[in-house]
C-alpha cells in the first residue's frame, strides 16, 4: 500500500477519518462507500482489492450500528428475517462475480456504475422517502427486489443503502428509523457471506481494512445514537444531503 506522503501514520489517520465519516453516513442514510472506495484505490489498492477490503469496515460498522439499534428496541427483527435470505443468495453471486473480473475491467465498470448512481440519486432523491400508509409484509416482488439488491451489494456495495431504504420505506411502508435499522442489519448479514468469498479469492488487504474498520465502528455508533436522539426526521435530511454529496462527488 502506498501511504500518502510515504508516511504510514498519515495513511492510517486518513483511513480512520474516512471510516468515521463513512460509518456515520451509512448509518444515517447510505453512500459511505462512495468515499471509502476511491480513497482505498487512491492509497494504492487495486479496484478489486479495494472493493473487497472495504467490506471489513462494513462488517465493523454494521455490527456496531445494529447492536445500538437493537438495544434501543428500534430493530424490526421479522422484516430482517424475511428479506435477509434472498439478499444473502444474491450477495454470494455478486461477490463471486466480482472476484472473477479483471481489474482492467473493474476500474471502468465501477466508474460507470458510480456515475449512474450519481445521476439517479440527484434526479429525484425524494423517491426514497415516501412510504405507503401502512407497513406490509415482503411479498414476491419485494423478495425479488431484495435478491437483486443483494447481487449488487455483493458485487460493489457502494450506494446499496439507497435501494434498501427505497425497498423498506417506499415499497414496504416501514418508518424511516426502523427501515434504517433493518438496512444496516441485513447489510451486515450478507456481508459476512460475501467477505468469505473475497477472502477465499485472496483479495482482502487485512491491515488497511482493520484500520478502516476502527473508524467505521466509531462512526456507526455515533450515527445510530445521533439518529435515536434526534428522531426519524434526521434520516430524511441525511438521505437528501448524502444523495447530493455522493452524486456531486462522483460526477466531479
Amino acid at each position: 500500500m502506498a501511504w500518502p506522503l510515504g508516511d504510514p501514520v498519515a495513511g492510517a489517520v486518513v483511513l480512520v477519518l474516512v471510516g468515521v465519516l463513512a460509518g456515520v453516513a451509512n448509518t444515517l442514510a447510505g453512500g459511505g462507500s462512495f468515499v471509502v472506495l476511491p480513497i482505498l484505490i487512491g492509497l494504492g489498492l487495486t479496484p478489486g482489492v479495494a472493493n473487497a477490503t472495504s467490506r471489513i469496515g462494513v462488517l465493523a460498522h454494521g455490527s456496531a450500528a445494529a447492536l445500538t439499534f437493537a438495544r434501543a428496541g428500534a430493530l424490526p427483527g421479522p422484516l430482517v428475517l424475511r428479506v435477509a435470505p434472498m439478499m444473502c443468495v444474491g450477495a454470494l453471486g455478486g461477490a463471486w462475480l466480482a472476484t472473477r473480473l479483471d481489474d482492467a475491467l473493474l476500474r471502468p465498470l465501477f466508474g460507470v456504475i458510480l456515475v449512474v448512481w450519481a445521476l439517479l440519486l440527484l434526479v429525484r432523491p425524494g423517491r426514497f422517502l415516501k412510504p405507503p400508509a401502512e407497513p406490509r409484509a415482503p411479498g414476491l416482488v419485494a423478495q425479488l427486489v431484495a435478491l437483486l439488491i443483494g447481487v449488487y451489494g455483493g458485487f460493489l456495495q457502494a450506494g446499496v443503502g439507497f435501494p434498501l431504504m427505497a425497498l423498506f420505506v417506499s415499497l414496504l411502508g416501514y418508518p424511516t428509523l426502523q427501515a434504517n435499522a433493518a438496512k444496516v442489519t441485513v447489510v451486515f448479514i450478507y456481508t459476512l457471506l460475501a467477505m468469505g468469498v473475497f477472502a477465499a479469492a485472496g483479495q482482502v488487504a487485512w491491515r488497511e481494512g482493520a484500520i478502516l474498520a476502527a473508524g467505521m465502528v466509531l462512526g456507526g455508533v455515533l450515527g445510530a445514537r445521533l439518529q435515536l436522539r434526534v428522531g426519524p426526521g434526521l434520516v430524511r435530511w441525511a438521505m437528501v444531503v448524502m444523495v447530493a454529496i455522493s452524486g456531486a462527488a462522483l460526477l466531479l
